[in-house]
This record gives C-alpha cells, sequence and structure tokens, in this order.
C-alpha cells in the first residue's frame, strides 16, 4: 500500500464527488433545465414536524440577494423554509415550518451559495420528488403526539420555551410530572369588573401588620390559643363559615362554664 493513500478521507472531501445528501438517483435537473450542483449542500438533518417519507427540495426561490429553500414530502407537500441572504451570509441554512418551529438545517458554503445566485438568476425554480429527493438518513421522523407550541387568539404560535403562569384564580402545580389546573376563582374578580367600568372603588389591600407583627413567608398569621401561664386558657379561637371567632371562656364555683 503506498504510504500517502488515504483511508479515512474527511467529510466534506469524501462526498464531493457524490449526490449526497440527495439520493444517487435524483437527476437534481428540473424540467426548466435549471441544475443542482451536487456539492451544494454537504450535509442535511431534516426533522419537520408531520413529515413522511421522501422528503425533496421542491422549490428555489432567488430574489435580488437572498434565496428561499422550500423542502416538502408527497404526502403533507411543503413542511419548511430557510432563507439565504448575501448581504448577510452564514454557511447553514435554518429550516423552519409554516408555524416557525425548527425543522432542520442545510450544511453549504457562502462561495457556493452566491454561484447558485448567479447561475439560476432570479425567479421561482421547482422541482418533483425524483428531481431533489434527500436520502432517507437525513430526515430524523418527529412523533406528531405531544404538545409543540400554543396558537394564540390572532393565529400566531408559540414554542420552545414556554411559562405558564396561573391567574385570577388559576393555580398551576406540578404533580408526577403532570400539569395539574386548579380553577379556584378570584374572589376579587367582581370588584376587578366594577374598576374597569370606572365605577369608584377602594384597592383592596388586605391585612399587612398586627400590632407591628408581619405574616410568615406564606403570608398567613397563626391566631392560636396560648398557655404561658396556665395550661387551662380562656380563650377560644374557632373558625366558621369564613368568619374567625376569638371567645373568653369563665368558669364559676359550680364548674360550669358560660362563654
Amino acid at each position: 500500500m503506498p504510504y500517502n493513500d488515504i483511508l479515512y478521507p474527511e467529510w466534506r472531501n469524501r462526498n464531493t464527488n457524490v449526490k449526497y445528501p440527495f439520493t444517487d438517483i435524483s437527476a437534481l435537473t428540473n424540467g426548466e433545465g435549471k441544475f443542482i450542483d451536487q456539492d451544494l449542500f454537504d450535509d442535511a438533518r431534516l426533522y419537520p414536524i408531520g413529515g413522511s417519507a421522501g422528503i425533496f427540495l421542491s422549490q428555489i426561490e432567488v430574489s435580488g440577494t437572498t434565496v428561499t429553500f422550500t423542502i416538502s414530502d408527497p404526502i403533507s407537500g411543503v413542511l419548511a423554509t430557510g432563507v439565504y441572504d448575501a448581504s448577510d451570509p452564514k454557511d447553514d441554512i435554518a429550516l423552519y415550518d409554516v408555524f416557525g418551529r425548527p425543522a432542520g438545517i442545510l450544511v453549504s458554503s457562502i462561495t457556493r451559495l452566491n454561484l447558485l445566485i448567479g447561475s439560476f438568476g432570479p425567479g421561482v425554480f421547482s422541482f418533483e420528488s425524483n428531481q431533489a429527493e434527500f436520502v432517507a438518513s437525513v430526515a430524523i421522523p418527529m412523533s406528531q403526539a405531544g404538545l409543540f407550541g400554543f396558537e394564540l387568539d390572532d393565529g400566531n404560535v408559540v414554542s420552545g420555551d414556554v411559562y405558564l403562569v396561573g391567574v385570577d384564580g388559576v393555580v398551576l402545580s406540578l404533580e408526577s410530572g403532570n400539569i395539574r389546573i386548579d380553577a379556584l376563582g378570584d374572589p376579587y374578580a367582581l370588584a376587578k369588573a366594577c374598576d374597569d367600568e370606572g365605577s369608584p372603588l377602594a384597592t383592596f389591600c388586605g391585612l399587612k401588620t398586627i400590632n407591628g407583627i408581619e405574616p410568615d413567608e406564606n403570608g398567613d398569621f397563626k391566631i392560636a390559643p396560648g398557655a404561658n401561664v396556665t395550661e387551662d386558657t380562656l380563650i377560644r379561637v374557632s373558625v366558621a363559615y369564613g368568619e374567625l371567632s376569638i371567645e373568653q371562656v369563665c368558669t364559676d364555683r359550680l364548674g360550669l362554664s358560660n362563654a
């Protein structure tokens, strides 16, 4: 074996003379004769939610200094798009689905992407699945089960890291990995409604201190009878129907108690 033989060529060098990440049977030429250089992409990772087998590059749109790549599949149609802007060039093209969620990445180079703009020229160029299909190894199947985002009233979708905050009497808690939602209600909802309508209503402040003593870390005041002097205290504290009652019990000589 000659000494200068390379047993394990670098990734980019190894894929120079093959069509990867496209399949070997992809024509890479559409009906208009527009040809995609087999070296345009070094690699790809495609993970659009809802994608099926046979993901392919369905469209290349060139407008000014920008190129928009669209990927689709034979069943769902358009799955995601990615944009390259020569005025702010990057080697990697991030792909996002129609809701703005990450859907993959195309790895190329600034030089090759700029050459694509020059060779294609302005316009929209479509490709069929047999003309620019990606190999199965670059597609990562994504399960459609589970929660991937929230659709807001205006139609926008929020995904990624989301914070759930309970307000107006809604309490959120975590139990065994599940989110529990308790709708306890807001006792001051009517007061807020009156205030929103412009009615004169004093702002609720609540009890802040008792004889200069502040509540504990939970905002609670603990009121209970003590027994510093005698074990048989005369004070009774009880709660009934949302009211706190503090009573003094007296004992006569016959042992009868009167409140």
